[in-house]
């Protein structure tokens, strides 16, 4: 029987995505106030998070960097576990697949995770799921990410559109979702100080470190928002 997120230590019962009411008036940046009744996404948690949760003093980190989102208002954007998540190659790199990031940079998620929360308002994001967030050093460099990568700050997020393993239905879906985000990115990334990019391998980058946008070459010349 597939397990669900549930209230407690490990983690929140749903994630909970507000949606804001439509304005002919433009903001800044997308503001959420008096949403409509919420709609709730149950993800299933892996064996591998409840194996490692329960190990060393996994447990009580998690329910502290919790507590610290929930202090700031961004606890029900992504899912704990997701949110843990080190890089696709962790098992290749000999690294954990979860990791907790040092208190110290714990605040740099904050403005990320609002990205996504205003993403998800608007409908830019629907279905996604979380494939890399904070790195250290070791499996940032064994991941092939920058010297200068930003997950090393805890201030990136990166993700998948859509399933694993895309038909050419999904495919089409990812290709309207890349625009809708490009389109966002125009319009609000200034104001967010969000950077996004994407890459060859379907990952999709976003940051609050810098207004800027890059393709599979790491540089805008090969972004798709240009």
């Amino acid at each position: 029987m597939p397990n669900t997120l549930k209230l407690g230590k490990i983690g929140i019962t749903s994630i909970l995505f507000l949606l804001c009411g439509s304005s002919s008036a433009k903001p800044s940046v997308p503001l959420i106030v008096n949403p409509i009744p919420s709609y709730y996404l149950i993800k299933k948690i892996p064996s591998s998070y409840f194996l490692w949760i329960s190990q060393d003093n996994h447990l009580q980190h998690v329910k502290a960097y919790e507590d610290f989102l929930t202090k700031n208002n961004v606890n029900n954007v992504i899912p704990t576990f997701e949110l843990l998540r080190t890089a696709r190659d962790w098992k290749q790199c000999g690294r954990e697949e979860y990791l907790i990031p040092p208190k110290t940079v714990w605040e740099n998620q904050v403005p990320t995770l609002k990205v996504f929360r205003y993403l998800m308002a608007t409908k830019t994001l629907t279905q996604f799921e979380v494939t890399s967030a904070y790195r250290d050093f070791q499996m940032n460099r064994c991941a092939g990410g920058a010297v200068s990568s930003r997950h090393i700050l805890n201030a990136a997020i990166d993700f998948r559109i859509g399933p694993e393993h895309p038909t050419a239905k999904d495919y089409t879906n990812i290709e309207k979702t890349k625009f809708k985000l490009c389109q966002f990115w125009k319009q609000y990334g200034s104001d967010l100080n969000m950077g996004l990019g994407t890459y060859t391998t379907g990952q999709i980058h976003i940051d609050t470190q810098g207004y800027r946008t890059w393709g599979p070459d790491h540089t805008q010349s090969t972004s798709i928002c240009l």
